[in-house]
């Protein structure tokens, strides 16, 4: 009887321990934004950016592992913050596993510290 319950206990911290696979957030497809999609991103998931111009003063959200991917390329994806602020904003949450690949990044204002 002990071996079963362990075998039980074994089984059942596995299953909780596994890591749930990544998800694909496409944009505009699942949702309208870069942001929104970065915002709903778990760690390990892509944010699959179709070609075409977005307005973009991105805030990274504090999870590890978001892949910003762009569908087509820098030359048919462009994120531009308008002369508004930097196009990409990164405080925290980004690890080695963070990537950000294939856009065209213009209209940004340089800042930090």
């Amino acid at each position: 009887m002990p071996c079963s319950s362990l075998f039980v206990a074994a089984i059942t911290i596995a299953a909780f321990a596994a890591p749930a696979s990544a998800a694909t957030v496409r944009v505009p497809a699942d949702t309208p934004s870069v942001q929104a999609a970065l915002d709903l991103a778990d760690p390990g998931d892509t944010v699959l950016v179709a070609p075409g111009k977005y307005a973009a003063c991105l805030v990274w959200p504090s999870t590890p592992g978001i892949k910003l991917l762009a569908e087509a390329g820098a030359g048919l994806t462009v994120l531009d913050a308008r002369r508004l602020d930097q196009v990409i904003g990164i405080y925290s949450g980004v690890d080695s596993t963070t990537l950000i690949r294939g856009f065209t990044l213009t209209g940004g204002i340089a800042g930090g510290t």
